[in-house]
């Protein structure tokens, strides 16, 4: 082994590193003074037990002086993953906080590129974090290896994640997992890098030389993998804080614009009953329910339901709102309503997006109801005498296609008569046991309540609904309204 008797920098007790480096040098001059003898052919007994006390003296001084490396190594170590957990508690982006990592790494061990690789479990796919040491055209070949997909098992990195063990590999021109990317890499070290216990990633050093790394260098990758995985853990779990409030943020937005476009108050329309309720779910629809008062004698009735969740269903709710209440002052035929909502839908809306909805209008002084289903849960007219009838009649439901024709009829109204409407979120709630609602057992209750006001109809149900329908099944909206001719 060759020894550099020049002192590292930073190192404690500078006057016994001096002593020791004056021994070195008084070796080196006895050890000339001892050849020079012997080729002279004059041997002093005397000088060599001086070399001699003195290489030992030497000798002992060398492991020391080792021994004081080591020790400032593991203080220098000590000091920076300190500073990296100081780092780790305060307000740093994740980015910052990995590139300190990798910046501090090479304070205590050296190496020529390093990179840190996350296992994502949902695609069962490895992804690169961060990378230094890297040419532009050496990272963009590594990018698209990792974007064409490297799985677990794969490659180096792969390897480590798959087995939770290191690897440590010498020559990487032997060993055929391994991934090139620099022309220049020789060596390779890879650790895994763990948070609570599960394996998360790992944590990359390559070397321009052969055989570079130690199995020191090893335990200080680990040491700083694990900090690795601490800020790891810490950016996912702020990432899914985050996306949880945006979907509350969201969620809130939505439940704001639905409740905007309901009827705040219901219309004063004898000898009719008007009523008419929407409990959102936690994630909000775009069920949607509406009297409008289109003349002196006409009202007109909606309920529909728009695809989807969140604030993108209660805008198409909203725009479908519009679009109606517009087209019904400017047209009394019920099918060329739901004609040009149609249209307007389809032309505007995205892909995939649709309404079902039932429109109709309420004649009071002729005591007829005209309308048209489009698409939508089938509304019941109960009659006093306990018999029913669902309202079908219409066509395909609205945006998803165009130029749809719809149909419309009337149906001659008697006192006593109750209009159901309701949507899917009240026959399609389930149970613990995941036993629907239904229909059938929504219209025998309404049969029961008749002779209650449409308000206190529409609270007895909606109240029976919730209490039916488990909290540990996600549900939909909950809407319904009731036409009572009193």
């Amino acid at each position: 082994m060759t020894f550099d008797p020049r002192p590292p920098a930073h190192l404690p007790d500078d006057d016994r590193i001096a002593r020791l480096d004056a021994r070195f040098g008084e070796l080196a001059e006895l050890t000339d003074a001892l050849l020079r003898s012997l080729r002279e052919g004059a041997a002093d007994p005397a000088l060599a037990d001086r070399w001699l006390a003195v290489w030992r003296e030497a000798a002992r001084g060398e492991a020391v002086l080792n021994l004081i490396r080591e020790v400032e190594r593991e203080r220098q170590e000590n000091q920076t993953l300190t500073e990296i957990s100081m780092k780790l508690s305060s307000t740093s982006a994740i980015e910052e906080v990995l590139r300190t990592i990798l910046d501090s790494l090479r304070q205590v061990v050296q190496f020529d590129a390093a990179g840190i690789f996350v296992y994502d479990r949902e695609i069962g796919q490895l992804e690169i974090d961060m990378l230094v040491g890297y040419e532009k055209s050496e990272r963009q070949i590594l990018y698209q290896k990792f974007q064409e997909g490297v799985k677990v098992g794969q490659g180096i990195v792969g390897t480590v994640i798959m087995t939770g063990h290191y690897i440590y590999d010498p020559d990487v021109r032997r060993d055929p997992r391994y991934i090139a990317a620099r022309e220049s890499t020789l060596s390779e070290l890879a650790v895994p890098i763990m948070a609570r216990g599960e394996i998360i990633g790992a944590l990359n050093l390559e070397s321009d030389k052969p055989d570079a790394f130690t199995e020191r260098d090893r335990r200080s990758l680990t040491a700083f993998a694990n900090h690795a995985g601490v800020a790891l853990e810490r950016a996912r779990s702020d990432r899914l804080r985050q996306h949880t409030r945006r979907m509350q943020e969201e969620i809130t937005l939505a439940r704001r614009i639905q409740s905007s476009f309901l009827p705040e108050s219901t219309p004063d329309f004898a000898p009719y009953d008007l009523a008419g309720a929407n409990f959102p779910s936690s994630e909000v629809g775009g069920d949607y329910f509406d009297f409008i008062p289109i003349t002196q004698n006409d009202m007109g009735v909606a309920i529909g339901d728009v695809t989807g969740h969140g604030v993108g269903a209660a805008l198409l709710m909203a725009n479908f709102r519009a679009c109606l209440r517009i087209e019904s002052r400017n047209n009394f035929a019920v099918r060329a309503i739901l004609g040009k909502v149609n249209d307007y839908l389809y032309e505007t809306n995205l892909p995939e997006s649709f309404v079902t909805a039932v429109y109709g209008v309420l004649d009071r002084q002729n005591h007829v109801f005209s309308y048209a289903n489009a698409g939508h849960n089938p509304p019941f007219r109960l009659r006093r005498d306990g018999s029913a009838e669902l309202l079908t009649v219409g066509g395909l439901l609205l945006g998803a296609f165009p130029n749809v024709a719809y149909e419309e009829t009337s149906v001659q109204l008697s006192p006593g008569d109750v209009l159901l409407f309701y949507t899917d979120g009240v026959t399609e709630a389930h149970d613990n046991e995941g036993n629907e609602f239904g229909a059938e057992r929504l219209r025998t209750m309404v049969q029961k309540l008749r002779n209650l006001s449409a308000r206190e109809i529409v609270k007895q149900v909606s109240e029976a609904v919730r209490e039916f329908q488990s909290v540990e099944i996600a549900q939909d909206d909950l809407t319904l309204s009731i036409v009572k001719y009193d």
